[in-house]
């Protein structure tokens, strides 16, 4: 009795469930109808504002929740979009995140987001599968070098992806041309007089970058402008973490010269040099390199490199949605130009 009990309240339950015919029954509609607008109810030009309205308040009344995960089934696409970022504790990739989410959603895709725990190949690999078995449409993943090396990632047919960053070979990629972003910043800190360059950066910042670290990639400017090697700072501690920054910069600043230009390794090493030389009465000529909120919207705005995120985020979104999508879709390989922004 107990058991016949529970499945038909378990049967009731399940039919109490409000569906597609229901919603096309309170809003006066065919259920094509009231499924043509709610799989894409902002941007369903086939049908008026009107009947748009009478469907999607009928839904909210109803409480209806579109079953993706059947949907997807049956059309053999889910609709989102995975994405393997950074740490997110880092200005940069929060903001990367959001233009992509945003550029998305315009196009009726969902972000399934993960980021690195732990900055390492094997995390990335690990985020790639978990994504890859959740049945994503395509792919999207912040890529660096690290040791030389990039991670090798598991394929799946029909899933395509687009790296970030840095492009392994023979793989579809927005790059970012951080070497020409570190140029922009010498050669500004070479007008303003500056008799020496150094560079701040977390320790680890030796060992991977796009394609090369970053101290490899100021050396290599500076060589080809005949100035004097440039000074290279490390901190121990995380590119986010602007404590540690900090003191990093408040130990190494007594040992610099005052007229030595100083480029961050992202906004937060910049910050975190230009709050240390204002607290120690200096004036050390610092640019930030990335571009985000942080650094814009600190009081005595600092010149900085704006690695455009916005601009990445777009063309990262058309290419993947023209591989899923089958189109055509030009060039594979697409890099972005830094900007330099003065205050």
């Amino acid at each position: 009795m107990i058991h016949r009990l529970s499945y038909y309240a378990a049967k009731l339950n399940w039919e109490s469930v409000p569906n597609l015919k229901d919603v096309a029954r309170e809003a006066n509609v065919h259920p094509t109808t009231a499924s043509s607008v709610l799989n894409d109810a902002s941007g369903n030009s086939r049908f008026s504002a009107e009947t748009r309205l009478r469907v999607e308040e009928a839904s909210l009344r109803l409480g209806y929740v579109r079953n993706r995960a059947a949907s997807g089934l049956r059309i053999r696409r889910s609709h989102t979009v995975g994405l393997v970022a950074g740490n997110l504790q880092n200005p940069f990739f929060a903001l990367l995140s959001l233009e992509l989410e945003k550029r998305l959603h315009l196009l009726g895709y969902e972000l399934l987001l993960t980021c690195h725990g732990v900055d390492n190949a094997d995390d990335e690999r690990r985020l790639a599968k978990t994504l890859v078995e959740r049945s994503v449409d395509g792919l999207l993943i912040w890529s660096e070098m690290r040791g030389g090396r990039t991670a090798k990632l598991p394929t799946k047919p029909g899933c395509p992806r687009v790296f970030l960053g840095y492009g392994p070979p023979r793989e579809s990629a927005v790059t970012i041309d951080i070497e020409d972003g570190i140029a922009l910043a010498v050669d500004h800190l070479i007008a303003a007089g500056c008799r020496r360059i150094a560079f701040f950066s977390p320790a680890y910042a030796r060992f991977s970058g796009l394609p090369k670290p970053r101290p490899e990639l100021l050396l290599e400017v500076c060589r080809r402008r005949r100035i004097r090697k440039p000074l290279l700072f490390y901190y121990d501690g995380e590119s986010w973490d602007l404590q540690a920054a900090v003191r990093g910069a408040v130990d190494i600043l007594p040992r610099v010269d005052k007229d030595t230009g100083v480029i961050g390794y992202n906004d937060v090493c910049a910050l975190a040099w230009f709050l240390s030389a204002r607290e120690q009465k200096r004036k050390d000529p610092v640019i930030g390199f990335d571009g985000t909120p942080l650094v814009r919207a600190m009081p005595g705005r600092i010149p900085f490199v704006d690695l455009r995120p916005a601009l990445i985020a777009e063309k990262a979104v058309e290419l993947l949605v023209n591989l899923m999508e089958g189109k055509s879709c030009g060039a594979r390989r697409l890099s972005v130009a830094p900007a330099f922004v003065r205050p």
